[in-house]
């Protein structure tokens, strides 16, 4: 049987659609398109700052961007914690509330029993937040309640995504009266000096308070609460050999983006 030489190109070229579009769609099963976060998508009233209402208990809306950036799947601005203007270097000698540059010499948001700059401040004030300070009255860095409040499988679905190519995860409301409304929060590390780390690995975004550790005393047989003076809470985003959404701390003069919320006035 003799093939028509058209025939056998055409053939090779089929198989070679077959092993670049089968064999390499990873990223094509994964992507979502911008509709999919474009849904119940609202303009705060005076504005330009887009919102998406997932119905959630305590009526928190989520921004549609991270802080500076102009669609759902950018990195934004970075921000050391408490600090309310991005720079390009992230390091003690330049952290506002570093005295001298020493990192154990936290003037601002300490509990440190031991120290004499103790002021027992854990949760940021407003003109310590960026959110609120860029942003306007009602904005803030989200709280960790509000982040557990996203990761509720009762209030939201989460999926490991791609949009325009950056991973990330899709929180799905599936509140009655709300289902399909979506915000993505892509993973793009974090600054270390002028070094993006953990980029496409890990995300990490700041909570509005200093973080609480909790460990187990085995004199007490109970769970202990220590807060940490150096670290603030963060929400964690991973996906590596499995996924993960939890709460975590970062060294506060790290950069790290911001997804603002919205927690009064539309």
């Amino acid at each position: 049987m003799r093939i028509n030489p058209l025939s056998a190109t055409a053939i090779c070229a089929a198989f070679s659609v077959l092993f670049l579009t089968g064999c390499g769609n990873d990223d094509d099963k994964n992507s979502i398109s911008m509709s999919k976060v474009n849904q119940g998508v609202e303009i705060q009233e005076g504005t330009d700052y887009e919102f998406v209402d997932l119905g959630l208990p305590s009526g928190t809306l989520w921004a549609k961007c991270n802080i500076g950036a102009t669609s759902p799947e950018k990195p934004g601005s970075f921000f050391a914690w408490g600090e309310t203007q991005t720079k390009d270097i992230f390091n003690t000698n330049n952290y506002k509330w570093c005295n001298d540059g020493i990192l154990h010499r936290i003037t601002k948001y300490n509990v440190d029993p031991d120290s004499d700059l103790r002021d027992d401040k854990r949760d940021l004030e407003l003109a310590d937040d960026a959110a609120n300070v860029i942003m306007g009255e009602g904005w803030q860095i989200p709280t960790v309640r509000q982040f557990r409040e996203l990761m509720n499988s009762m209030y939201c679905t989460s999926k490991w995504c791609k949009l325009n190519g950056t991973g990330g995860y899709l929180f799905t409301s599936v509140v009655e009266g709300y289902e399909g409304r979506s915000i993505f929060i892509p993973i793009v590390g974090y600054k270390d000096v002028d070094r993006l780390r953990f980029a496409d690995e890990r995300g990490y975004y700041w909570c509005n308070s200093l973080y609480e550790d909790k460990t187990f005393d085995e004199k007490k047989k109970e769970f202990v609460t220590s807060i940490k003076t150096l670290e603030a809470s963060t929400f964690c985003m991973e996906h590596l050999d499995v996924d993960n959404r939890i709460i975590d701390s970062r060294t506060r003069y790290l950069g790290l983006p911001i997804r603002p919320v919205l927690v009064s006035g539309k």
